[in-house]
C-alpha cells in the first residue's frame, strides 16, 4: 500500500491481516515480552476523508500473557456511520527500538484464548509496525511492502509470495521468530516505510 492513512479505516485494517499481513510469526514471544503500559488508553487519528478512528488499548486479560493488550477500533465517517474491529497487540523491543505484533481477533479465537489461555498456533498473521510514544503522541511505521519483497527475493530472510483475490502479488515472511527478529534489527530503517502515521492520545 502507497498511502499509510488506509491502514487505520476498519475495512483496511482487515484486508491488510488478511491478505497483506507480513509475517508468520510475531517478532518476539508474548510470554516472554514485556508489557508497554504507556499504550494503555484511547488514540486518535483522523483520516484524509475526515473520518475519526479511535484505538483502545487495554490489557486482554489474566489468563493470557501480561504483554497482550486488545485494541478495539472504533472508526466514525463523515455521513454518521460507525464500524469497529477488534485487534489483539503485543510489543517487542529490539534494542533501542520499539515494535508492535498485530493480529486480528476473530470471535472463535478470542474464545480458544480465554479458555484455554495462549497458545501460538492460535494465530499465524502478523502486521509488523514500529511505533516510538513521545508524550501523548503515538507514531506508527509499517514495513515497506518493497523492501520486505527484496529482502525474501536476496535470501536475507525466509518467505513467500502469493497472489490475493485480486491477482496482486503479496509477500510475507515465512522464517522463525528468532530468525525475524534478527533480520529487524539488521535491517533498520530500511525496512520501514519513510511516512508515519501520527495518533494523538485522549485525554
Amino acid at each position: 500500500m502507497k498511502k499509510l492513512c488506509p491502514l487505520l479505516s476498519v475495512a483496511a485494517l482487515s484486508l491488510l491481516l488478511t491478505s497483506c499481513f507480513d509475517s508468520k510469526n510475531p517478532l518476539s514471544d508474548p510470554q516472554q515480552s514485556k508489557p508497554d503500559d504507556r499504550l494503555s488508553g484511547v488514540w486518535r487519528f483522523r483520516g484524509e476523508s475526515g473520518e475519526m478512528n479511535y484505538y483502545h488499548f487495554g490489557h486482554a486479560g489474566e489468563k493470557l500473557p501480561a504483554s497482550l493488550m486488545r485494541v478495539v477500533n472504533v472508526q466514525h465517517t463523515p455521513d454518521g456511520k460507525m464500524q469497529s474491529a477488534e485487534l489483539l497487540v503485543f510489543p517487542t523491543t529490539i534494542g533501542d527500538k520499539t515494535y508492535l505484533n498485530v493480529t486480528e481477533a476473530k470471535p472463535p479465537q478470542l474464545k480458544l484464548i480465554q479458555e484455554k489461555g495462549w497458545a501460538d498456533e492460535t494465530f499465524n498473521e502478523y502486521l509488523l509496525l514500529r511505533y516510538q510514544i513521545t508524550g501523548d503522541v503515538l507514531t506508527i511505521q509499517l514495513v515497506d511492502q518493497e523492501a520486505k519483497k527484496r529482502a525474501v527475493e536476496a535470501g536475507k530472510i525466509k518467505g513467500m509470495s502469493e497472489k490475493d483475490r485480486d491477482g496482486n502479488t503479496r509477500v510475507h515472511f515465512t522464517d522463525t521468530t528468532e530468525n525475524l527478529a534478527k533480520f529487524v534489527a539488521e535491517a533498520g530503517d530500511d525496512l520501514f516505510s519513510k511516512d508515519a502515521l501520527r495518533l494523538e492520545r485522549v485525554k
